[in-house]
């Protein structure tokens, strides 16, 4: 399998994440909850004394802004960095997965990603942690041959758990 990783790629791949993470869905949660705290202090100053400090009524419509955000931005992130290392190859076999760039390579074990995700353009592995701390892409659009992406979903079934809900979508023309 060979690619360059795109913007959109992270952005699910981070969602994929995200569904997983116990931390990333806690923080979320107090970062809607902070929102919510700021837009009812900015309408309780309004009706109080029919005037609202201008800093706070920035940073009501400022920070939830950034929460909505937050996932594009550090997918556009992650893809700068991706990229910056040019074509991807992967092999997937039975020792586990391994990428590598025009800087290097790295292998991940089944070990390290006992679970996995799947998105509409993607295979996401997991590790095993309860924050998902590491994440692996194995895009779809990666594969070249007929069949490839049902033969990669078959080996991902037998060597890690699947997680969440599977999205399946067409790999690529003749697959």
């Amino acid at each position: 399998m060979s690619y360059r990783p795109t913007v959109e790629d992270f952005r699910e791949a981070l969602g994929a994440r995200a569904r997983v993470s116990v931390s990333i869905r806690r923080t979320r949660r107090l970062m809607a909850l902070a929102a919510v705290c700021m837009v009812v202090a900015v309408v309780l100053s309004w009706v109080g004394d029919d005037s609202v400090d201008p800093p706070v009524v920035v940073m009501a419509l400022v920070f939830p802004l950034v929460l909505m955000g937050q996932t594009r931005m550090q997918a556009r992130s992650f893809h700068r960095l991706a990229a910056a290392k040019g074509e991807q190859r992967i092999v997937v076999d039975e020792s586990g997965v391994t990428v590598a760039t025009e800087q290097g390579s790295s292998t991940v074990t089944w070990q390290a990603a006992p679970r996995y995700a799947e998105t509409p353009r993607l295979f996401v592995l997991l590790s095993g942690d309860k924050n998902v701390s590491g994440i692996t892409l194995l895009p779809k659009h990666g594969t070249s041959r007929a069949g490839d992406t049902d033969r990669l979903r078959a080996l991902l079934d037998q060597r890690a758990s699947r997680v969440g809900e599977t999205v399946v979508s067409p790999g690529p023309p003749g697959s």
